[in-house]
């Protein structure tokens, strides 16, 4: 399961979502007014940088 993060379209409400990624637009409904008008938010995630050798 992966983590979701969505704004809502509506009252601005930000919001995450955890599930399936086949699940997430069924999920993707803000917990504030109840919205399907919602967007998904992308945000880059941690890495670490490459090792010197493999």
């Amino acid at each position: 399961m992966a983590t979701y993060e969505f704004v809502c379209s509506e009252c601005k409400t930000e919001f995450e979502v955890t599930c399936h990624m086949d699940e997430r637009e069924a999920q993707a409904v803000c917990p504030k007014c109840g919205s399907h008008e919602v967007k998904q938010v992308y945000t880059a995630e941690f890495s670490s940088p490459p090792p010197d050798k493999y």
